[in-house]
């Protein structure tokens, strides 16, 4: 039986139900992939589909906008999959457990993934249907927008006629995106060495956090999980002897790190030490973050004694030396638009494996120079702790327009039908209309889409009638083209 299936759109929720029990996770997109394919052919739509999994499909114009200039609808396939601790759901194979009150819809125990899943319900719905006027739509579904927005990087699109594209990929209803920063995946990597230390295992472990998107939520100052983690230890270190086993944190680069944790050996005579150090950390750390993230936990619990492989004092200290050294959060404020955040860098992941000790952190900046000055200062910190480091995924800026039909068209229909201007806005956060715009001559482009709370964590959730919203002012647009 659907979850959905009671609720309006149901054109639109179908799909996005389907969408929902398909593992779609970044770089787990095989099956998703294919479904859109299936979805084209089944109804007889020119499908393509490249390398990278990308999906285009053309759909001819409705029945008296068969001439009109094609318009372009894109969105992303992938999702950032996270779950709570206790969720025993594998979401590289099982899809979600979708819930709804009738107000909202949300995954029980993970993210929803309504980033970007109602984007593409809303094209399939579009494409699925056979009384909706509209002129010929070309629509461009990419791959792993998430870790970089890989996808868009590869595909070819020099067989699209559009040069209008409505991307649907923003969390509010009633605002218009209409340009966005650029940005990267910063990669440090430290080599490091292991020797056997005896002690009582512990963990530390940092919890509680609310999180969020680092390119939208970076303004708030929230706490990050990876950066309290190395604080607390190299607090602890003041105090006692410390020993990492693993120090792990953080699922993707462009999300605030909600949770860290290390493995750890510590003499059996430092453990109060120890625990003194941390529980006076956390003292500290809830002090500071009071107003932005009140609940966050540091947590000492000791395991057991046991003989493990840890890493050397030497790469131990310059790898959380390092983490605490990097810059982080909101570095720079736009001058031109106030309350924009202009450059920033988020520390998402931290991660040790049995000869390396990485971070990864994703870079923002609306203006092209500050974001090559941010890349060589933190090229400066890892390389002064002898960190490698290398950048992907970078992607360019989406610079406004100070002429648009398009966005003049969608505004005046959204005054048609509510009686008031929508917001313009520009963002922080980074939107695959940079790297289309740079591949489609004089582009034409808005970003649009429906309330969500708390994307990129558990607590995602999609408004069922801001849904429903976007939806009729859709099909509103497309049909007074």
């Amino acid at each position: 039986m659907s979850v959905l299936e009671n609720l309006e759109p149901k054109e639109v929720f179908h799909f996005f139900e389907e969408i929902c029990n398909i593992p779609h996770g970044s770089r787990n997109l095989e099956q998703i992939s294919a479904y859109l394919v299936s979805f084209a052919k089944e109804r007889n739509l020119e499908v393509i589909c490249d390398d990278a999994l990308n999906v285009i499909i053309k759909a001819p114009g409705s029945k008296g906008y068969e001439d009109k200039e094609p318009v372009i609808l894109q969105g992303h396939m992938d999702m950032v999959a996270v779950k709570e601790d206790d969720c025993d759901i594998d979401m590289a194979k099982e899809g979600l457990r979708v819930k709804t009150d009738g107000e909202y819809i949300w995954a029980d125990g993970t993210s929803l993934g309504g980033d970007d899943g109602i984007a593409v319900a809303y094209i399939l719905a579009l494409l699925d249907s056979n009384d909706i006027p509209h002129p010929p739509i070309e629509a461009v579904i990419t791959t792993n927008e998430e870790i970089g927005m890989l996808g868009a990087t590869e595909l070819d699109l020099s067989m699209l006629k559009g040069r209008k594209m409505i991307n649907i990929d923003n969390e509010k209803e009633g605002e218009f995106i209409t340009s966005c920063a650029g940005g990267g995946t910063f990669y440090s990597e430290i080599a490091i060495k292991r020797e056997k230390v005896s002690g009582i295992k512990c963990k530390i472990e940092i919890a509680g956090l609310k999180g969020g998107h680092s390119g939208e939520m970076i303004r708030h100052g929230r706490g990050n999980a990876d950066i309290l983690c190395a604080r607390t230890m190299l607090e602890a270190m003041d105090e006692a002897e410390l020993h990492i086993v693993d120090f792990n944190g953080g699922f993707a680069d462009n999300a605030i790190p909600f949770a860290s944790m290390a493995t750890v050996i510590i003499p059996e005579k430092d453990i109060e030490k120890v625990r003194e150090s941390v529980a006076q950390t956390q003292e500290n750390v809830k002090g500071e973050l009071d107003i932005k993230d009140p609940d966050v936990s540091i947590s000492f619990t000791e395991v057991g004694k046991a003989e493990e492989d840890c890493i050397d004092k030497e790469s131990a200290g310059k790898f959380l030396k390092m983490i605490i050294s990097m810059p982080n959060g909101v570095l720079a404020m736009s001058a031109a638009i106030e309350g924009l955040v202009e450059t920033s860098v988020n520390i998402g992941i931290v991660k040790t494996t049995e000869d390396m000790a990485q971070t990864v952190q994703s870079l923002r900046s609306s203006v092209g120079s500050s974001k090559e000055m941010l890349i060589r200062k933190l090229e400066t910190v890892a390389e002064a702790f002898g960190a490698k480091t290398y950048i992907t995924g970078e992607y360019p800026g989406w610079k406004y327009r100070r002429t648009s039909e398009l966005r003049d068209h969608m505004v005046a229909v959204y005054k048609e039908l509510y009686g008031k201007e929508p917001v313009l806005q520009a963002i922080h956060a980074g939107l695959e209309c940079g790297i289309i715009s740079n591949k489609i001559e004089d582009l034409d482009c808005i970003s649009i889409g429906p309330d969500m709370d708390d994307i990129h964590s558990a607590k995602e959730k999609l408004s069922v009638q801001s849904a429903k919203n976007v939806w009729e002012y859709l099909k509103a647009v497309l049909e007074k083209f």
